[in-house]
């Protein structure tokens, strides 16, 4: 196994300069790309994890996604290959918090920072979907930038349409299980896009409340200065029935965007269409109505 440490060099090309991190199966390292002079970040397999094929696919798989995923809010793929039985990739470097540690660090976000972020985010999945589903959707794999852009991180847990759509096991629970849809939780591997709506949805009450939603609690108990709309668009992007959800991140980002703008009053909200009584309990009504009539006349 090669040794990732500062000062040595990988691929005859990329000269380790510190670790960034660690994760559930990989490491990240500060690197440079003496082809290109470039900073970039090396991402590979941990030791332990090198001789197991099951992983070794799932870094692979998360490698090609990446690299076929061209979209400014997305981590950019430099190179991928093996190297002396070492599997890495190598990506673009951006100096920024990770979301989780943004809302750490504030304990609450402003309306406006939270919508902003949820719609480059929205639109990063919405060029996602035409390929994959990322199915581990969370604070920790979103990435903020000093200039207010984000990156969406590791797809180490998408389902691609390919020769490892088998690879996810039916009966396992991928991704925190705090942000997982509850279809994910029953079945990972027949998830579709929707999957991916549900925690976004949850990020939007935890980042403007500081903590996740108790079952069934609304947003505006909390953030009362929020319009009635704020929380029919919770409980649709949080649906326990997926067919019930948003279908695409581009609807759950119109309707945020919709609601913002009420809460902002730039528009006014749509009065609720007047429930129409049933034909025959609205004949019955008619008639309570003038027996009570007829009564108080006598």
């Amino acid at each position: 196994m090669l040794k990732f440490e500062a000062g040595s060099t990988i691929a005859d090309r990329y000269v380790i300069k510190e670790k960034l991190g660690q994760g559930g199966m990989g490491a990240v390292f500060l690197a440079e790309d003496t082809k290109t002079g470039r900073t970039v970040a090396l991402k590979t397999l941990l030791d332990k994890y090198s001789k197991n094929q099951h992983a070794a696919v799932r870094f692979v798989r998360e490698a090609n996604t990446l690299i076929r995923l061209k979209h400014p809010y997305i981590m950019k793929i430099y190179d991928a290959r093996r190297w002396e039985d070492t599997l890495f990739y190598v990506m673009e470097y951006v100096e920024g918090k990770s979301l989780r540690q943004w809302l750490k660090e504030r304990k609450k976000l402003p309306l406006n920072s939270v919508v902003r972020v949820l719609c480059l985010i929205s639109d990063a999945l919405t060029h996602a979907h035409r390929l994959t589903i990322h199915r581990d959707l969370a604070p920790e794999n979103i990435m903020v930038l000093a200039d207010g852009s984000v990156r969406l991180l590791d797809f180490g847990l998408a389902k691609l349409d390919d020769r490892y759509k088998d690879l996810t096991c039916a009966g396992t629970n991928l991704g925190r299980i705090e942000y997982i849809a509850p279809e994910q939780q029953i079945d990972p591997a027949k998830v579709d896009k929707r999957a991916d709506i549900y925690p976004l949805g949850i990020m939007f009450f935890e980042l403007l409340v500081g903590r996740r939603p108790r079952f069934q609690e609304k947003i505006t108990s909390v953030c009362p200065e929020l319009p009635p709309e704020a929380d029919a668009f919770l409980e649709k992007a949080t649906a326990s029935n997926p067919e019930e959800r948003f279908a695409t991140a581009h609807a759950f980002r119109d309707e945020l965007l919709r609601v913002y703008k009420i809460a902002q009053g730039e528009i006014p909200a749509q009065p609720e269409a007047k429930k129409k009584e049933p034909r025959f309990m609205g004949k019955m009504m008619q008639w309570l109505r003038g027996m009570f009539k007829s009564k108080a006349a006598a």
